[in-house]
């Protein structure tokens, strides 16, 4: 009897000690396999933190290069209004030289004369304070035709045909139909270095003098 409770005793202690192997074996495994996964989660979010560290800077990136390109047009803008208003008060000191810009209305009443042909003027109009000078411009070049006031037309004349249309040749009116070209021309100037732009179509032959 003594002898099968021994052996039971054995048989009970191998089992148990199999099961014990088996559990550590699992448990090893399952921890293993744990820490792989905790590993892996790890990694994840690592990439993760790092996609969204390098689109932060691609996004901050992206608006400091807006924020630049916005603050160099406003001065680009800022550039050319000083130019281009440098330029109107220019234009508007002309009539103080009064030989010199005698000889501006001149070249600016012929172009205008031989836009409409002289046969067909019907009337010319400037400032008032060209009236004079016009009249004796406009009988230098033979044309026969009155000579009227328009108070909003200033550096230059506008002629009328006996057909109803009409040609305005004003150094103000030259200046606003060349903005745009003239602007493109300055900033290729003011901005060579960041923007090369197309250089401007060369100014036509001026007429010449009657």
């Amino acid at each position: 009897m003594s002898d099968l409770s021994a052996l039971l005793d054995r048989e009970a202690s191998a089992e148990i000690a199999s099961i014990l192997a088996e559990a550590r074996e699992r448990a090893s495994a399952e921890m293993a396999a744990a820490q792989t996964e905790a590993e892996q989660l790890l990694a994840k979010r690592r990439r993760a933190a790092e996609a969204q560290r390098d689109a932060a800077l691609v996004r901050a990136r992206s608006a400091a290069q807006l924020e630049a390109s916005a603050l160099k047009l406003q001065a680009q803008h800022a550039a050319l209004e000083q130019v281009f208003e440098h330029a109107r008060e220019r234009l508007a000191g002309l009539p103080g030289d009064a030989k010199a810009f005698k000889g501006v209305l001149q070249r600016l009443l012929v172009e205008a004369l031989d836009d409409i042909g002289r046969d067909d003027v019907a009337v010319i109009e400037t400032a008032p304070a060209d009236v004079a000078t016009v009249t004796a411009l406009a009988k230098a070049a033979k044309v026969e035709a009155p000579v009227e006031v328009d108070e909003h037309l200033a550096l230059g004349v506008r002629v009328r045909s006996k057909r109803h249309s009409s040609v305005e040749n004003s150094l103000t009116a030259r200046l606003s139909a060349l903005e745009g070209e003239l602007a493109a021309e300055v900033s290729r100037l003011l901005f060579a270095a960041d923007d090369p732009v197309p250089a401007a179509v060369p100014p036509a032959e001026p007429a010449e003098d009657v």
